[in-house]
C-alpha cells in the first residue's frame, strides 16, 4: 500500500480539523517520497506521533460528547439549546450536532426530550399532579407537555397513567405492536429486537420486565411481577410451558399462521376489554388507506408490484403477508411467484426477472455493506433489463420503518407505520 493510500484510509478516520494533523501528515508523505532510507525512520516516526495525536484526541473528543450528555441529564428543567451542548462539549454546532448522533444514534434534542419524557413518567408514577409535572420536567407549559409526550409516547398524559394500571404482558415480539395500537404499553415484554432500537428506546423505562427468549428465565421473571394479563403466541411456545402460563394468569395465546394481523388485534382487544378501541382504530385505518390511495401514481396502483430489501445479507423479496399493506390494504396486484411467498425470501439479482413485475419498491438499509450491494444490483445487467427498470418503475424508500422485520412484525402498529410512509413516499411527488 503507498503512503497516500494510507493515509487517505486513516483519514477516513480523522474527525479532528487540526493544523497538528494536517502537519505530521504532510511530514511522513514528505520523508517518505526523498529516496534517503533514513528519512523513512523519520517518515514512520511521524506515523506513530501521528497514530498517537488521534488517540489523544480522540479520548478527548468521546470525554466531551459525554460532558454535553451529562449536562443534559443534570439540567434538563433548564432551557437547553444546541448552541448550549455544542459550548458544553468546546465544539461548532454542526460538529456537535453530527458527532453526538453519530456516538448516540439520535440528535441531542431528541435525547433531552426523552429525558424529559421519562422524567414526566417518574413524576406521574409517584402520584405527582399532573398541572406541576410540566414545569417538573423541564416542559415550557402544560399544553406543550402534553403535546410531545403524546409526539414520544403515542398516547396523553391522563391515558398513560390509567392504562399503567393494568400490567400486561407482552411474551413474544409482535404482541407488542398489538399492545400499542390500543393504547397499552406492556408492563413486561422483550424489547431487544435485532432490527430496531425503537421498543427499546422508547419504552424502556415502561418495561418494567425485560423478557427474553429463554422459558425458564421469562417463567420465573413473570411469576415475580405476577401481570394481570399475558398475550403470547400460540406457535412459538412449547405446551407444557403454556400451561406455567396459565398458572401465573389470564393469558391469550394468538394463532400466528392461522389468523391475519386484523384478527389478532381484534382478539388481544377483546382480551383485554378494548373492542372499541380497535373497531375505532380500523375505522381510521381504513380512512387512510383512502386518503393515502389518492396519492399513489395511476402507473402504480395498475401494475404488478414487488417489495424488495436491501441488507448485507443481500436482497429480500417480501411476500404476500409481509407486504400485505400493498397487496391487500392498497388493492396493488402482486407480481408473478409474490403469493408463494409468505412473509420474505433471499433472492439473487438474476432470479428478479421471473417476478415480471411492472412496479418495484426499494428499501436499502444505510450501513456501507448493504449500500454496496444496492449499487452492485443497480450495475447489474439483470437488473437493467427488468421491465419496471427500463420503463422508471423504481421507487427508492427513505423512512426506518420500511426496514423493520416483515416476519416479526406483523402487527397493526408496524402495518399503520407503514402506511404512513407510503403516504409521504408519494405525496412528496
Amino acid at each position: 500500500m503507498s503512503s497516500e493510500h494510507l493515509l487517505t484510509e486513516l483519514g477516513r478516520s480523522i474527525t479532528f480539523p487540526d493544523a497538528q494533523v494536517q502537519q505530521l501528515c504532510e511530514k511522513i508523505v514528505c520523508y517518505w517520497h526523498t529516496g534517503d532510507s533514513t528519512d523513512r525512520f523519520a517518515s514512520q516516526t511521524g506515523f506513530q506521533d501521528l497514530l498517537h495525536l488521534l488517540f489523544k484526541k480522540q479520548n478527548q473528543h468521546e470525554n466531551a460528547l459525554e460532558r454535553a450528555r451529562k449536562y443534559m441529564l443534570h439540567h434538563y428543567q433548564d432551557t437547553i439549546t444546541v448552541e448550549n451542548l455544542a459550548d458544553e462539549a468546546g465544539m461548532s454546532r454542526y460538529y456537535f450536532m453530527r458527532s453526538f448522533k453519530e456516538k448516540f444514534g439520535q440528535s441531542s434534542m431528541d435525547y433531552l426530550q426523552e429525558i424529559r419524557t421519562n422524567e414526566a413518567k417518574r413524576l406521574m408514577e409517584a402520584g405527582q399532579p399532573l398541572k406541576d409535572i410540566a414545569l417538573l420536567a423541564g416542559f415550557k407549559d402544560q399544553h406543550y407537555f402534553s403535546s410531545q409526550f403524546k409526539k414520544q409516547v403515542g398516547l396523553p398524559p391522563r391515558t398513560y397513567i390509567a392504562n399503567r394500571k393494568c400490567k400486561t404482558a407482552a411474551y413474544s415480539w409482535p404482541n407488542i405492536g398489538h399492545l400499542l395500537t390500543l393504547q397499552i404499553i406492556p408492563f413486561a415484554a422483550p424489547i431487544d429486537q435485532f432490527w430496531t432500537d425503537d421498543y427499546r428506546r422508547k419504552y424502556r423505562y415502561d418495561v418494567k420486565v425485560a423478557l427474553s427468549h429463554d422459558y425458564d428465565f421469562n417463567l420465573k421473571a413473570l411469576m415475580r411481577a405476577r401481570p394481570d394479563r399475558i398475550v403470547a403466541l400460540d406457535e412459538m411456545i412449547p405446551e407444557e410451558e403454556k400451561e406455567k402460563l396459565r398458572h401465573i394468569a389470564p393469558v391469550l395465546f394468538l394463532s400466528w399462521h392461522g389468523e391475519d394481523w386484523r384478527q389478532h388485534l381484534r382478539r388481544t382487544a377483546r382480551f383485554l376489554d378494548r373492542e372499541n378501541e380497535s373497531e375505532r382504530w380500523l375505522l381510521r385505518y381504513e380512512e387512510k388507506v383512502e386518503t393515502v390511495l389518492h396519492y399513489i401514481p395511476h402507473s402504480f396502483q395498475q401494475g404488478k408490484l414487488i417489495a424488495l430489501s436491501v441488507s448485507p445479507r443481500g436482497i429480500q423479496i417480501w411476500g404476500r403477508r409481509a407486504g400485505t399493506v400493498f397487496y391487500d390494504d392498497l388493492k396493488i396486484a402482486a407480481a408473478s411467484g409474490v403469493d408463494q411467498i409468505e412473509f420474505t425470501r433471499y433472492v439473487e439479482a438474476e432470479q428478479l426477472a421471473a417476478f415480471d413485475a411492472d412496479v418495484i419498491i426499494v428499501s436499502v438499509m444505510k450501513d456501507h455493506h448493504s449500500l454496496m450491494v444496492w449499487e452492485r444490483l443497480q450495475h447489474a445487467e439483470s437488473w437493467k433489463q427488468l421491465h419496471a427498470v427500463r420503463n422508471r418503475q423504481v421507487y427508492l424508500t427513505q423512512g426506518g420503518h420500511w426496514l423493520s422485520e416483515p416476519i416479526l412484525e406483523h402487527t397493526a402498529n408496524r402495518h399503520e407505520l407503514l402506511l404512513q410512509e407510503v403516504n409521504l413516499l408519494f405525496s412528496a411527488r
